[in-house]
């Protein structure tokens, strides 16, 4: 007497071109039934999580993975970026202000500030107070970043400084003295701040 096979039926569900590809990878979804049954529905809350729809939700997490990660990246290099601008303005103190000097060994203000962004960052950004603080993205003082600029005389921008964190910055102060280290609320400096500028691109 033949016997009648009882193995199961196997479903697939979903599309099955995302089921085959979801086998292959080896994360499909298949159902197993004595009998062939009908299919749940495969859109709307009671939808089960079809070969496509895992397909669809694990390439949108790579995507999402990716963009992350790209962030983090560009966000470690600022941070190298801002690191090296903090070590050339430090490396100029000692040096002695000269008008109308941008370096190497002598600076006004606006020289100091436009030389340590070349030397740090290989650009060259505005020469005077006035044309960095007007190309500068404006920051508020708790967004305040080591590498941003500080400016000075509230009518008018006519003294600029390195940021270097710590409420502190590297300046080329005025004739007769040499580039320093000074807060940058200290005595005069906090009733003649203008604001602050970001010259680095946003991430």
């Amino acid at each position: 007497m033949r016997v009648r096979s009882t193995r199961p039926t196997r479903v697939m569900t979903g599309a099955v071109t995302g089921a085959l590809l979801l086998a292959t990878m080896g994360f499909g979804h298949s159902a197993s039934s004595a009998e062939p049954t009908q299919l749940a529905p495969t859109t709307g809350a009671g939808a089960p999580t079809t070969g496509v729809g895992v397909l669809t939700m694990s390439m949108r997490a790579s995507a999402m993975s990716a963009k992350t990660s790209r962030t983090m990246l560009a966000k470690a290099r600022q941070m190298l970026t801002r690191n090296r601008i903090v070590k050339v303005a430090r490396a100029q103190i000692g040096d002695r202000y000269q008008a109308g000097s941008s370096g190497p060994n002598s600076f006004d203000c606006s020289g100091l500030t436009s030389y340590v962004y070349r030397m740090a960052t290989g650009k060259t950004i505005a020469r005077t107070s006035w044309t960095q603080y007007s190309s500068a993205a404006k920051v508020s003082r708790k967004n305040l970043m080591p590498g941003d600029l500080v400016f000075f005389f509230k009518r008018g921008v006519h003294h600029v400084g390195v940021y270097v964190g710590a409420g502190k910055m590297v300046h080329s102060p005025r004739p007769g003295e040499h580039v320093k280290v000074t807060g940058i609320y200290d005595d005069w400096f906090a009733t003649h701040l203008s604001g602050f500028g970001r010259v680095l691109p946003a991430v």
